[in-house]
């Protein structure tokens, strides 16, 4: 059985952790991992993959926690991308590895939540050692960027695109950084 670094199937971490304190997002739960900048891509922007967290099963059912099942989802939209273009023939786009992951984190209940046992205590996580959690900056920057999604509107795209399962990806603008989003599990990205 698989579980988190830890050993944990569910975080049950009970210390501190900060509270959002901004307007909750109108999206449905969601799991949210940060990928390095221009990765799979031409361009220099941000990064987040999404996987909707109806898409994964009781961690307790099956032996692994929703963030490894959010991986095992975007590794198979990634290889059926492949084998639809023959695998090496485009730099690969998305990230299904550990150590790909800057940091994950999700959205439950629309409140933007900054822990993953799974990606941000591996071994290979600068955030490793700190029970799942992100440390500040990483923090300030993933609650920034769901601040302005409800102050601009783009959660309720977010969810559009979520239940209309449409294959696009977001653009959020923060402190002229843009950030990509992009909703894996849905439909194929081939």
């Amino acid at each position: 059985m698989a579980g988190t670094p830890c050993g944990r199937l569910i975080c049950d971490y009970p210390g501190p952790r900060p509270k959002y304190q901004g307007e909750l997002l109108d999206i449905p739960n969601i799991l949210v991992f940060k990928v390095p900048k221009g990765f799979g891509s031409r361009g220099s922007h941000n990064r987040f993959q999404v996987v909707p967290s109806y898409l994964t099963k009781d961690p307790k059912l099956v032996g692994k926690t929703r963030h490894q099942q959010a991986i095992d989802i975007m590794d198979e939209s990634q290889s059926k991308f492949d084998r639809k273009h023959g695998e090496g023939t485009f730099q690969k786009s998305i990230a299904t590895d550990m150590k790909e992951f800057i940091n994950a984190g999700s959205v439950q209940g629309g409140e933007p939540k900054t822990q993953s046992c799974t990606v941000n205590n591996s071994e290979s996580n600068l955030n490793a050692g700190q029970e799942g959690r992100m440390e500040e900056k990483q923090r300030e920057e993933f609650m920034e960027v769901w601040a302005e999604m409800v102050k601009t509107g783009q959660d309720k795209m977010l969810r559009e695109t979520i239940e209309n399962k449409q294959p696009q990806s977001l653009a959020v603008y923060v402190k002229d950084q843009t950030w990509g989003i992009t909703v894996f599990g849905l439909h194929d990205y081939c």
